[in-house]
């Protein structure tokens, strides 16, 4: 009997050993089967794809080219407007920026708040009011709850 469960503890051993040799490869031979070229599930398809290829086509040039350049190189390369020495002008027209946005600027947002800040102590004023009512009306429970255990304890010591 011992011999039958000596050899059945030997085979899953084996078998155990056999599926995580298995688990631990798998991954890693998944993962050479994805296809670079083809955009991912969730990745965009519209020009930000083509805006990122630009980018990385002028990343390579650069690390193509050595590394850092002269100011000079950098200047002729950013001078159309770029942005800096490895994106270029690649997708400068896709950027959010104030000329091309509705937002408001964080100017106009600090102007608005200053005129709203007039009002501010009306408010404060109005929530600390109902905080006072709110404290007001707690304060009258516990009055009236204190007063029950008094009488309680007042008669539990009468009696």
């Amino acid at each position: 009997m011992k011999s039958v469960l000596s050899a059945l503890r030997y085979v899953l051993t084996i078998c155990l050993c056999a599926v995580l040799l298995f688990a631990s490869v798998a991954p890693s031979a998944s993962a050479q089967a994805v296809v670079k070229d083809k955009p991912m599930a969730n990745e965009p398809k519209s020009s930000t794809t083509e805006a990122a290829k630009e980018w990385e086509g002028a990343a390579r040039e650069t690390i193509d080219k050595g590394g850092l350049q002269s100011l000079e190189e950098v200047r002729d390369r950013t001078k159309g407007g770029g942005l800096n020495e490895v994106q270029g002008t690649a997708g400068f027209d896709k950027m959010y920026r104030p000329s091309n946005t509705s937002a408001d600027s964080i100017e106009e947002q600090i102007e608005k708040g200053l005129q709203n800040a007039d009002k501010a102590p009306e408010k404060l004023s109005k929530e600390a009011k109902k905080a006072q009512k709110q404290a007001e009306k707690e304060a009258k429970k516990l009055a009236k709850e204190t007063a029950k255990q008094a009488k309680k304890a007042t008669n539990a010591m009468n009696d």
